[in-house]
């Protein structure tokens, strides 16, 4: 079995899960661009999560209860594996009967599923949310040194959004990070 056919598993038996014990979740990174884009464009490295900062600790209790281990608290989150795969963890905040990231614009974790995975209808982070972090990344590390995934996953994004939103949506993040640089 393949890397990502462990993840497409592990992610159409622990989102359901979740859910059905009042745990939303949603994908960030690359998969949410794939569950966004309704198909899987890459090789993938691990599952980023998006989880409840108030149910942080039932969801850790579920990842436990099937067998999760190597649990590794992060600045931002956590890091655990379950079946052999890599979960990155972090936190959304309750705003306004809704989640948010922190340091993203609003409605980067919209409550109805947006993506699929497989068949599978997932929650998943916004195209803006997805972008924003592509734009913190461009603030380390210049365009021209990401790794052939991830300039690919970046261009795949600005054409499901179109040239001129990201650009807008780049020029917002600048203007809100004065001294953020250039890409």
């Amino acid at each position: 079995m393949s890397e990502n056919d462990r993840q497409i598993a592990l992610i159409h038996r622990l989102l359901p899960e979740a859910e059905a014990q009042g745990l939303p979740l949603w994908l960030e990174s690359g998969w949410a661009v794939d569950a966004r884009l309704g198909r899987v464009t890459r090789e993938h490295e691990d599952v980023d999560l998006a989880v409840p900062a108030e149910h942080m600790a039932r969801f850790q209790a579920l990842l436990r209860a099937h067998g999760a281990s190597g649990f590794e608290v992060t600045d931002y989150g956590f890091l655990v594996r379950l079946d052999g795969v890599l979960l990155d963890c972090e936190p959304c905040l309750p705003v306004a009967g809704g989640y948010e990231l922190d340091g993203v614009p609003p409605g980067a974790c919209p409550m109805e599923p947006e993506g699929v995975i497989d068949g599978l209808r997932v929650r998943c982070t916004s195209w803006q949310a997805i972008l924003w972090e592509y734009f913190f990344y461009l603030q380390e590390v210049p365009h021209e040194q990401w790794p052939l995934k991830d300039r690919r996953s970046y261009q795949a994004v600005r054409a499901a959004v179109g040239t001129a939103c990201a650009d807008a949506w780049h020029a917002s993040f600048l203007q809100a990070r004065p001294g953020a640089g250039r890409s």
